[in-house]
């Protein structure tokens, strides 16, 4: 009787077989296996990305530098920046060249909040590889004399110091890998005696060394 009174029962409230019952409880322990399947793979996937990034770096710092210079010419060349901007192989690393306009206003230091994603994208550089970091700022040869610049010492020296500042705070970038050095108009690329040989020597340089 009271088997005949449990099978009614279970066919009456529940309306379901009992292999159905356990066929979606399959199906729900599959989907979140597959789920967990894929989120492991993703992980592993950035790790080894990671790991190979570290042994190029580490074994080759050659193709480091190269990919660090080909990537860095293809934003400049899709920002427009062809002109005023420039990358280029050196010994031991690289080095990123910037026409003051780029970065900062005529006789500012303040770097231009314009200029901001071009600095970030040095920055994303660096941060894949181990870099030291060098900031170097220049001037032509056309005095200032302000209260906040007495010469063009003070004027390359704080452009450098503040583009170094930024990757500190925005990159937190080790201290220990990035220095800034003003030059003022002493080392000039171009000739001072034109607008367009002022205007090139007017700049920010980037040094990238290859850190061991």
């Amino acid at each position: 009787m009271k088997e005949k009174y449990w099978k009614n029962n279970l066919g009456q409230e529940s309306g379901v077989a009992a292999w159905e019952t356990i066929y979606c409880s399959l199906v729900l322990i599959l989907v979140a296996f597959f789920a967990m399947l894929a989120s492991y793979s993703k992980t592993e996937t950035k790790k080894i990305e990671h790991f190979i990034q570290r042994r190029i770096t580490l074994e080759d710092p050659d193709i480091s530098s190269a990919l660090a210079v080909k990537s860095l010419k293809k934003y400049f060349r899709e920002a427009g920046m062809s002109k005023t901007a420039s990358v280029e192989n050196v010994k031991g690393g690289f080095k990123a060249t910037f026409e003051s306009r780029a970065l900062f206003s005529s006789g500012l230091a303040v770097t231009n909040k314009e200029a901001y994603p071009l600095l970030d994208k040095m920055i994303e550089v660096t941060q894949k590889i181990s870099l030291k970091i060098r900031v170097e700022g220049h001037t032509d040869n056309v005095p200032i004399n302000t209260t906040k610049f007495p010469s063009n010492w003070e004027l390359s020296t704080a452009r450098a110091v503040n583009v170094m500042r930024y990757f500190l705070e925005k990159g937190g970038l080790p201290t220990e890998m990035l220095s800034a050095v003003g030059v003022a108009q002493y080392h000039p690329i171009e000739s001072n005696d034109t607008p367009e040989g002022r205007q090139k020597n007017r700049r920010v340089v980037f040094y990238f060394e290859i850190s061991n």
